[in-house]
């Protein structure tokens, strides 16, 4: 049982997009008390990281309009309503690299922006990695990049790498390494 909890008393839809919906929702709170909340669904991504046999990964650099910025992230992309996760993964990672893989693990999903969003991101290992066709959506402009794990771990470090999804990724396949997991 939940020992914290909100009810929804009321919930508008304010704003229904093509990759999200904004609702206007009276929350109950656990003290009695009513509050608004200001919500995106969105249906949620999957992301890949792709390691090479000689500890390298696949990044990707590509502008993001709402930072005005071009940013270095994990291969990923946004499912479709109802759309299996790892199929996802495993098309981005054809899509924006040109690769497929023999194996994949699960690196567990993220939650990233709890505050006001309800956006789940599936994050995978890839390994195993074969050649294929690179072939991005019409609207998609990136770069792919290799680049030795250690160097990428010190972008986290160092603030050069700042995408959530990536950051998590990195660090995440950073412990496992540590742990002899992998």
């Amino acid at each position: 049982m939940n020992q914290h909890f909100e009810k929804t008393l009321t919930s508008e839809k304010v704003f229904d997009g093509k990759v999200i919906r904004v609702y206007y929702d009276t929350v109950e709170l656990e003290n009695g008390n009513t509050s608004f909340r200001e919500v995106v669904r969105h249906h949620g991504g999957a992301c890949i990281l792709p390691l090479t046999s000689e500890d390298e990964i696949y990044l990707v650099k590509q502008y993001r309009y709402a930072l005005d910025e071009e940013i270095y992230e994990l291969p990923a992309g946004k499912l479709e309503e109802g759309e299996d996760p790892l199929m996802a993964a495993q098309r981005e990672l054809e899509e924006e690299c040109g690769l497929t893989a023999d194996r994949y693990l699960d690196l567990h999903p993220i939650y990233p922006t709890v505050g006001y969003d309800d956006e789940v991101i599936y994050c995978y290992l890839a390994t195993g990695l074969h050649p294929a066709q690179m072939h991005l959506d019409p609207d998609e402009f990136l770069t792919p990049q290799k680049v030795p794990f250690a160097k990428a771990y010190e972008m986290v470090v160092d603030g050069t790498i700042r995408d959530a999804k990536t950051v998590a990724g990195i660090l995440k396949l950073y412990a496992m390494k540590a742990e002899g997991k992998l």
